[in-house]
């Protein structure tokens, strides 16, 4: 689950502070639905240097991507990850519906802040997916369907 693309430097500057780098992590989920139609998964997700040692830390993007036998992500109707530390939940990105022959898409952010404290060792943060899937879709294949995730964490000085 760790994903180190690389520290690009002086990449330029937004408001105050200047980006410094941006790490992209991949995770991800598997989607197996309970009877009421709701699904839970969660990762772990380590990253190879400390977020503290910058001075703002926030997520670029969040995508997920269909993984084989699903074509697109109908299977679904709603996805949310949140960020859960011991003492609070955020949530930080979701889609509230997946549009039709699209195998990936860039969900809404909701936390657009610093994600540094969700990080409470520095590196390590939890990430828990819940949502609903979609009544009509019935193909389910024995161990359920896998999502791959993308996200981008922008490092600031």
């Amino acid at each position: 689950m760790k994903g180190w693309i690389g520290l690009l430097v002086a990449l330029g500057s937004m408001g105050c502070a200047s980006i410094v780098g941006q790490q992209d992590v991949d995770a991800s989920f598997t989607v197996s639905p309970k009877a009421d139609g709701t699904y839970f998964w969660f990762n772990e997700i380590e990253l190879s240097e400390d977020v503290n040692s910058y001075g703002v830390a926030r997520l670029g993007f969040v995508r997920v991507d269909a993984q084989p036998p699903a074509k697109d992500l109908t299977f679904l109707s709603m996805v949310k990850g949140e960020a859960v530390t011991s003492t609070a939940r955020t949530l930080i990105a979701k889609k509230d519906s997946m549009p039709k022959g699209e195998p990936n898409v860039v969900l809404d952010m909701v936390h657009e802040g610093d994600i540094r404290p969700f990080f409470e060792d520095g590196r390590t943060v939890r990430i828990e997916w819940t949502g609903t899937t979609n009544p009509n879709f019935t193909d389910w294949p024995e161990g359920g369907i896998t999502v791959n995730v993308k996200a981008r964490i922008v490092l600031d000085e």
